[in-house]
């Protein structure tokens, strides 16, 4: 095969019962892409799951972006076959690190399951449920980020497809999407509650040798604590992942959120917090009230362009009369702002600082000194990584910079006239 529709078929990605995926370019948007091909096996057309399956596909192109989510760019029925078009993703899928020789680092693991909560918490609530969350459906970006793909399963509110059924791999699907019950969010949160399990011991929690067997045990048995296989797991992440994988949706969490915040917390205790993991990233920046406006999308663009640092109490961060062009957030712990010694302000998590410089650009001079006055979570902002951010990100972060300037200057103008360092 040389072209499907217009674009130019390079390799063979892979392929499934109703489809082939293939490596493809596209020569409007000069990039690769995936495209993948609904074959047709009768005189009438697509067998009737296929034709399901790229129904489901379609009705999500352009619907979603977020990026943790492999983003649909086309979907296109012809005579003799129907294809979707979509990001490709280089990484390949986790399903290479489900087994006891290839398993990833914890932290790695824990990054991007939180990441994997953030992008189907989104898809909920563009009410959509995914059905078939498996390792072989979440692909691998570029270090811990991941994409979720596939949603040929979805169910999408307010189209013509069913909500219930068994869509789904057998060893992932909820105990109530077995049961061809109504679904929610907490069935997804399952089948993801699975993929946590195998990657981080090698093993699916529920296995058997045959489909009737795996729902059987799915439906009647316990899983066993990660623990009991992996001995270096850090504390509490047996109670994650056992309270996704309860029965009842009820005794599961409650929302994504909630999910995706322990995992955070556990992350933190694990060997892997020298450094400022992902998840705390995030939940760190979605906290600060300078980014409320902003996307969760956006938040992750300011997540990857940031400068992050773990900062020592009494720590000076930025001094008076030193240059500087740089803006600062505090994320977590308490500063002190002074000028000429005297104490102008405490800073607390979640407020700004450096502004000045910032606006002034090259060759301004610093006009307070900022020292931390505890153990703190700082991130810097240079003008070339707001540059770098797209354009409506930019836009967003600029004007909500603009609005903390203007609290920020009122506030010092009245602070310094408190003190006599103000207009004399």
């Amino acid at each position: 095969m040389e072209r499907v529709g217009k674009y130019q078929v390079k390799r063979e990605l892979g392929r499934g019962a109703s489809s082939i995926v293939y490596l493809a370019w596209d020569d409007f948007y000069n990039a690769e892409l995936a495209v993948k091909v609904y074959r047709s096996r009768t005189a009438s057309g697509l067998p009737e799951l296929a034709r399901q399956q790229f129904v489901r596909e379609a009705a999500v192109a352009g619907k979603l972006a977020h990026p943790h989510i492999v983003a649909i760019l086309d979907a296109v029925a012809e005579a003799d076959a129907a294809y979707v078009a979509m990001e490709y993703v280089p990484g390949g899928s986790l399903n290479r690190h489900c087994t006891p020789k290839n398993l990833l680092p914890v932290g790695d693991v824990i990054q991007m399951v939180f990441k994997c909560c953030g992008a189907l918490d989104y898809t909920y609530r563009e009410g959509i449920i995914h059905r078939d969350i498996k390792p072989a459906n979440i692909l691998v970006a570029e270090g811990t980020d991941v994409k979720v793909a596939d949603f040929g399963a979805a169910f999408v509110q307010n189209d013509a497809s069913t909500q219930s059924g068994r869509m789904g791999s057998p060893a992932y699907v909820a105990p109530e999407q077995l049961r061809e019950q109504p679904l929610t969010h907490q069935s997804d949160m399952f089948s993801l509650a699975v993929v946590l399990f195998e990657l981080l011991c090698g093993r699916k929690p529920f296995s058997g040798t045959n489909a009737g067997e795996i729902m059987d045990r799915v439906l009647k048995l316990d899983a066993p604590p990660p623990s009991r296989l992996r001995d270096d797991l850090p504390p509490g992440l047996d109670d994650a992942v056992l309270r996704g994988l309860q029965k009842d949706p009820k005794d599961r969490y409650d929302t994504w959120a909630d999910f995706a915040l322990e995992l955070a917390r556990v992350g933190r205790l694990s060997l892997y917090s020298q450094d400022v993991p992902d998840s705390e990233r995030y939940t760190l920046l979605r906290r600060a009230k300078l980014l409320e406006t902003l996307t969760d999308a956006e938040i992750w663009e300011v997540a990857g362009v940031a400068s992050w640092r773990r900062v020592p109490a009494q720590k000076a961060l930025i001094v008076e009369n030193e240059p500087g062009n740089s803006f600062f957030l505090l994320l977590s712990g308490e500063a002190k702002v002074t000028r000429q010694n005297r104490l102008l302000d405490v800073l607390r998590a979640g407020e700004s600082f450096g502004e000045m410089g910032f606006t002034h650009g090259q060759g301004g001079l610093r006009q307070a000194t900022v020292e931390t006055a505890t153990d703190s979570i700082v991130i810097e902002l240079t003008p070339q990584a707001l540059g770098s951010l797209p354009v409506a990100c930019e836009l967003h972060l600029t004007r909500a910079f603009l609005r903390s300037v203007a609290d920020r200057l009122a506030f010092s103008n009245a602070r310094l006239s408190q003190v006599g360092l103000g207009p004399q």
